[in-house]
């Protein structure tokens, strides 16, 4: 990963860590209300669903929620 943009390192992450090769769109997540059935895209994790997309898809955990918006954060700042 040494010696490429920041993007293309958040890209390489998240395709690590999830399998999918498009960073998800953090800024138009929503909180999930109530009860809905899914598993987070994060490879391997068992907690609950508490975030999806705008289109009421591709979940994320709480803690991978956070983990996310601070990997955008942080290629956006040009430090991932």
């Amino acid at each position: 990963m040494a010696g490429t943009d920041p993007l293309t390192r958040l890209k390489e992450k998240i395709r690590k860590y999830t399998g999918r090769d498009t960073v998800p769109d953090i800024a138009r997540y929503r909180r999930i209300r109530g009860v809905k059935a899914g598993r987070c895209i994060f490879t391997g994790c068992t907690e609950p669903i508490a975030w999806e997309d705008a289109q009421g898809g591709n979940f994320l955990c709480e803690g991978h929620y956070l983990t996310v918006r601070r990997w955008v954060e942080e290629a956006r700042a040009g430090y991932l």
